[in-house]
């Protein structure tokens, strides 16, 4: 198929698209009108019993194919080549035997399949990213299991007591702001962030894509807040099971295709990474997070966005704001979005304990109590930093920095 018919494919499919978007806004405008209109006190019947904007019918006769098949060229015969060269060019079409590689055009691949090119990154998960450093997987078992073991159950409260966490501290807030025509940049900036914010301590907030003006309004408000941008981190969406070929993706006024999300990373105070290694334990994670996302709860973040944090900041008082039932995690205070305290009570087992059959009983979340909670970080802290302790096998593993820089 050439490339000028692809693109009328394409196009064509993109118009469908768009028309499919605008009949249904209408549809939806016009029940919208009619129960209004039913409110009046007499209501124009006449004007209710008109049909819903119609449907075209289907063609009765079935369409053309779209273009005619074309043959592949046939292969050249290489008798020049040695029999392993000779057997990549029959299997590979790209193959280029002078250049011992196979070429790959994966933005054109999207434009004829649909598929980005990042569901082609091998080691993307987190199970397998690490199989060729053997130091590197064993540094992440060993801090999971010191996390684990220096963790409280998970413990949550609703919203609308996130002011009765003050005056306790965190040293991590993880946000992930609800934006609607309810919730908007200046309510997020009057959350009293600065009041649950220890010195030094981390914010991570989640900002969109890029494609509006969260990247600098959510700077904005960090300063607001007294902190400072250090880190961006990006998560890269794939679209392996949801990918419909091209010219199905919703009509968008992007100048490019939105495939990411940021979360922005800001510091309070100062920390330096060769001398606070008592709180921060730098370069273990990457700053890019490679996810399908979730297609019953699509503003659901990575859940390795947690591992991240607890991997890079040792404090024990995490603190996530407009989390969900599915996402409260032993270790963090969860404060719960609307609607999500319905789906959360007291003793039940979330995450990693619910699916847990060593039997290793693990007690359940709780409500959260300033009391309760502050005294059982003192004693996991033993009189010392509330922190998780560094092992000396994670020690014989970190890279340390020999310059004194602050983050």
């Amino acid at each position: 198929m050439s490339s000028t018919t692809t693109e009328c494919l394409a196009s064509a499919n993109e118009l469908l698209a768009a028309h499919s978007v605008l009949v249904a806004r209408i549809r939806n405008s016009q029940r919208n009108f009619r129960k209004q209109l039913r409110t009046l006190p007499s209501p124009p019947q006449g004007i209710l019993k008109l049909p819903l904007i119609p449907t075209p019918p289907r063609s009765s006769s079935p369409s053309p194919p779209s273009s005619p098949l074309i043959t592949p060229a046939p292969k050249p015969v290489r008798p020049d080549l040695p029999p392993a060269k000779r057997a990549r060019v029959a299997r590979y079409s790209n193959y280029v035997p002078e250049e011992e590689t196979i070429r790959n055009d994966y933005s054109q691949h999207y434009v004829d399949s649909g598929e980005w090119p990042q569901n082609w990154v091998l080691g993307a998960d987190p199970e397998h990213r690490f199989e060729e450093y053997p130091k590197q997987q064993r540094l992440l078992a060993l801090k999971k299991a010191a996390v684990k073991q220096h963790a409280l159950p998970p413990t949550f409260l609703p919203f609308a007591e996130l002011s009765s966490l003050h005056p306790s501290k965190f040293d991590v807030i993880l946000i992930d702001p609800p934006f609607s025509s309810s919730f908007s940049w200046d309510d997020l900036q009057n959350l009293p962030i600065p009041a649950l914010a220890a010195d030094p301590s981390f914010v991570f907030m989640w900002v969109g894509s890029g494609s509006g003006d969260g990247l600098e309004r959510g700077r904005e408000v960090m300063g607001k807040w007294g902190f400072r941008r250090c880190e961006d981190i990006v998560w890269v969406k794939t679209n392996k099971t949801t990918n419909r070929g091209p010219g199905t993706d919703p009509p968008t006024t992007s100048l490019l295709t939105r495939t990411k999300q940021h979360c922005l990373m800001g510091i309070r105070g100062t920390v330096r990474r060769s001398n606070d290694s008592w709180f921060v334990h730098c370069n273990v994670d990457t700053d890019v997070l490679i996810w399908e996302g979730d297609q019953s709860d699509p503003t659901l973040k990575p859940p390795e966005m947690y591992t991240l944090i607890e991997n890079f900041c040792l404090g024990l008082r995490r603190l996530e704001i407009f989390g969900r039932a599915r996402t409260a995690r032993r270790g963090w205070v969860t404060v719960l979005a609307e609607g999500e305290e319905e789906r959360i009570e007291e003793g039940m087992t979330i995450g990693e304990e619910a699916d847990n059959v060593a039997g290793d009983a693990q007690e359940g979340a709780m409500r959260w109590e300033r009391e309760r909670w502050e005294g059982k970080i003192k004693e996991l802290a033993g009189g010392g930093k509330p922190v998780v302790p560094v092992t000396a096998g994670e020690s014989s593993l970190r890279e340390l920095s020999s310059s004194v820089q602050s983050i």
